[in-house]
C-alpha cells in the first residue's frame, strides 16, 4: 500500500486520530497544520492508522524485487532468444536470461518486438502450374469487369458440400475453415448419415439448396441438379448471368455441358476456373463456413432436421451480406494477383 503523504504528515494523521478518535477532527487540524495540502479522507486516515497498528510504522513497505539494469549485453541476449523462439512466453525468456519478467517486457519494447496474435490456418495445397492458372483467371475476371463485359452482380458461383448429421462438413475441394468451434458433443456412429447440398451464390441471392442423397456422376448431374436449377433462374439471370461451373471433374458430361450452354451460351466459367482454389469462390470461403457455424447449434438428430436447418439458415442470409461477400471476391482476386497466384490470406 503506497500513500501519497510525507512521513511527517502521516505521523501527524496517526497521532491526531489516536488522540481525538475522529477523522473529521483530524482533517480540520491537518488543514491548519499543513495549509495548501489536500487533507486525507476518512478511508485514508483509517488506512494509515491500521498500518501503524499492524506494523508499528507508517512507512511504505520496501520492495524485495531487484531492479535489473538492461545492459546492451542483456538486450542482445533477450533479442537473440526472441528471434530463435518467437512463440516462447516472456516469463520463460526472462528465466533463461536471468532477469525479471518486467525487465524482459521492457527489453521487448526497446527491441521493438511486437506481440502478434495468430491462428494457424490450414490452406489448400497448390501444385506446380496452379499459380499461373490462378493469375490467368483473376486477370481475366477483373479485366472483364473493368471493360464492362462482365457484371460481378450477376456472376453465379456453384458448388456442393456434404453435411454429416453429427457435425462434419466435407466439400469436394476445400480442406480449411476459419470459424469458431461450436463445441458440440455427439455420439458419432461408424457410418455417419449425410446429405449433399448444392447451391449457387451471387451478389443478389442464393439459389438452392438442392439436396442430394448420393454421389452424383456426370450422367446424373443434369437430372438431379441442372433440371432443378434452371427453372429457378430469373429472366435477368438467363439473359445476362455468368455461371461458374465448379465441379470435382474438370470436364462434365457432354449432355450436361450442352444444357448449360443452351442457357448461358458463352457466359460460362468452366475450363478457365483454376482447380484447388477454394479461396477464390464464395461458396468455399464464405457459404459453407457460415452454414457450418449455424446449422448444428440446435443439435439436429435426423437428416430432415439437418435439411430444415440448412434451408432456414440460407433463407436468413440477406442481400446486404451477399453484397459484402461480392466485394470480398474482387478484393481476393486483386490480392491473388499481388501474391503472384500464391496464397494471399495475409494480404486481406
Amino acid at each position: 500500500m503506497v500513500i501519497r503523504f510525507t512521513i511527517e504528515q502521516r505521523s501527524f494523521i496517526c497521532s491526531n486520530f489516536l488522540k481525538n478518535k475522529s477523522p473529521a477532527q483530524c482533517r480540520r487540524e491537518f488543514q491548519e497544520r499543513f495549509p495548501g495540502v489536500d487533507p486525507p479522507n476518512r478511508r485514508t486516515v483509517h488506512k494509515i492508522v491500521h498500518k501503524f497498528k499492524t506494523t508499528g510504522s507508517v512507512l511504505d513497505k520496501k520492495s524485495n524485487r531487484r531492479r535489473h539494469i538492461l545492459t546492451e549485453e542483456t538486450l542482445d541476449d533477450i533479442g537473440s532468444r526472441l528471434e530463435q523462439s518467437p512463440q516462447k512466453s516472456l516469463t520463460k525468456i526472462a528465466q533463461e536470461a536471468g532477469v525479471s519478467r518486467s525487465s524482459a517486457f521492457n527489453a521487448r519494447k526497446l527491441l521493438k518486438f511486437n506481440p502478434y496474435r495468430y491462428k494457424v490456418t490450414e490452406l489448400h495445397a497448390l501444385e506446380p502450374g496452379d499459380a499461373h492458372r490462378r493469375i490467368s483467371f483473376c486477370s481475366w475476371f477483373l479485366q472483364s469487369v473493368n471493360d464492362g463485359h462482365l457484371d460481378p452482380q450477376l456472376v453465379m458461383f456453384s458448388d456442393e458440400a456434404w453435411f454429416h448429421l453429427h457435425g462434419r462438413v466435407n466439400t469436394e475441394n476445400s480442406r480449411y475453415w476459419s470459424v469458431d468451434n461450436p463445441r458440440l458433443t455427439h455420439e458419432s456412429p461408424k457410418h455417419d448419415p449425410k446429405v449433399g447440398v448444392w447451391c449457387v451464390i451471387s451478389a443478389k441471392r442464393i439459389i438452392g439448396p438442392i439436396f442430394l442423397h448420393k454421389a452424383v456422376n456426370d450422367d446424373q448431374y443434369q437430372a438431379l441438379i441442372l433440371d432443378r436449377f434452371f427453372p429457378q433462374l430469373t429472366e435477368e439471370e438467363r439473359r445476362y448471368g455468368v455461371f461458374q461451373e465448379n465441379r470435382a471433374r474438370a470436364h462434365p458430361a457432354a449432355t450436361s455441358l450442352r444444357a448449360i450452354v443452351d442457357i448461358f451460351d458463352e457466359r460460362l466459367i468452366s475450363e478457365l476456373w483454376p482447380v484447388r482454389s477454394p479461396d477464390l469462390t464464395p461458396c468455399d470461403f464464405y457459404l459453407w463456413c457460415s452454414l457450418k457455424d449455424k446449422v448444428y447449434k440446435s443439435n439436429p438428430r435426423t437428416l430432415d432436421e439437418l435439411q430444415s436447418n440448412i434451408r432456414e439458415e440460407i433463407a436468413n442470409i440477406s442481400e446486404a451480406e451477399l453484397q459484402r461477400v461480392n466485394k470480398n471476391v474482387l478484393r481476393r482476386y486483386n490480392a491473388c494477383l499481388a501474391a503472384n497466384g500464391e496464397h494471399f490470406q495475409h494480404r486481406l
